[in-house]
Protein backbone atom coordinates (compact mmCIF):
# COMPACT_ATOMS: atom_id res chain seq x y z
CA UNK A 1 0.00 0.00 0.00
CA UNK A 2 1.80 3.25 -0.73
CA UNK A 3 1.64 6.30 1.65
CA UNK A 4 -0.25 8.59 -1.28
CA UNK A 5 -3.16 6.05 -1.30
CA UNK A 6 -3.27 6.22 2.37
CA UNK A 7 -2.70 10.14 2.08
CA UNK A 8 -5.90 10.05 0.41
CA UNK A 9 -8.31 7.78 2.47
CA UNK A 10 -7.21 10.04 5.07
CA UNK A 11 -8.57 12.93 3.22
CA UNK A 12 -11.39 11.30 1.95
CA UNK A 13 -12.32 10.54 5.83
CA UNK A 14 -11.57 13.80 7.00
CA UNK A 15 -14.24 15.50 4.78
CA UNK A 16 -16.46 12.95 5.26
CA UNK A 17 -16.49 13.29 9.14
CA UNK A 18 -16.39 17.17 8.74
CA UNK A 19 -19.52 17.07 6.44
CA UNK A 20 -21.24 14.92 8.98
CA UNK A 21 -20.34 17.19 11.50
CA UNK A 22 -21.85 19.80 9.93
CA UNK A 23 -24.88 18.16 8.60
CA UNK A 24 -25.54 17.00 12.56
CA UNK A 25 -25.32 21.00 13.09
CA UNK A 26 -22.29 20.38 15.65
CA UNK A 27 -20.25 22.71 13.25
CA UNK A 28 -21.24 25.93 12.03
CA UNK A 29 -20.31 26.65 8.00
CA UNK A 30 -17.74 28.81 8.37
CA UNK A 31 -15.98 26.05 10.85
CA UNK A 32 -16.24 23.17 8.54
CA UNK A 33 -15.24 24.69 5.38
CA UNK A 34 -12.18 26.04 7.61
CA UNK A 35 -11.49 22.53 8.62
CA UNK A 36 -12.18 20.78 5.16
CA UNK A 37 -9.84 23.58 3.60
CA UNK A 38 -7.32 22.64 6.77
CA UNK A 39 -7.57 19.07 5.71
CA UNK A 40 -5.93 20.02 2.39
CA UNK A 41 -2.84 19.98 4.56
CA UNK A 42 -3.06 16.02 4.37
CA UNK A 43 -2.34 15.91 1.02
CA UNK A 44 0.54 18.61 1.05
CA UNK A 45 1.91 15.96 4.28
CA UNK A 46 5.41 14.26 2.76
CA UNK A 47 5.46 10.85 3.16
CA UNK A 48 8.96 9.16 4.38
CA UNK A 49 11.89 8.88 2.13
CA UNK A 50 11.37 6.20 -0.80
CA UNK A 51 13.58 3.35 0.68
CA UNK A 52 16.34 2.06 -1.74
CA UNK A 53 14.85 -1.34 -3.38
CA UNK A 54 16.33 -4.39 -2.51
CA UNK A 55 16.81 -5.64 -6.47
CA UNK A 56 18.88 -2.22 -6.73
CA UNK A 57 22.41 -2.31 -8.60
CA UNK A 58 25.37 -2.19 -5.29
CA UNK A 59 28.57 0.01 -5.97
CA UNK A 60 31.78 -1.92 -5.66
CA UNK A 61 34.93 0.01 -5.09
CA UNK A 62 36.65 1.64 -7.17
CA UNK A 63 40.23 -0.73 -8.26
CA UNK A 64 38.89 -4.22 -7.07
CA UNK A 65 38.20 -6.58 -9.60
CA UNK A 66 36.08 -9.55 -9.38
CA UNK A 67 37.42 -12.54 -8.62
CA UNK A 68 38.54 -14.97 -11.29
CA UNK A 69 39.00 -12.39 -14.02
CA UNK A 70 43.00 -11.54 -13.33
Amino acid sequence: MSTRWIQWMLWVACLVTVAWLWRAGVLGAGAALATGAGSLLLLAWRGPPQRRRRTALQYIQMGKQPTGLH
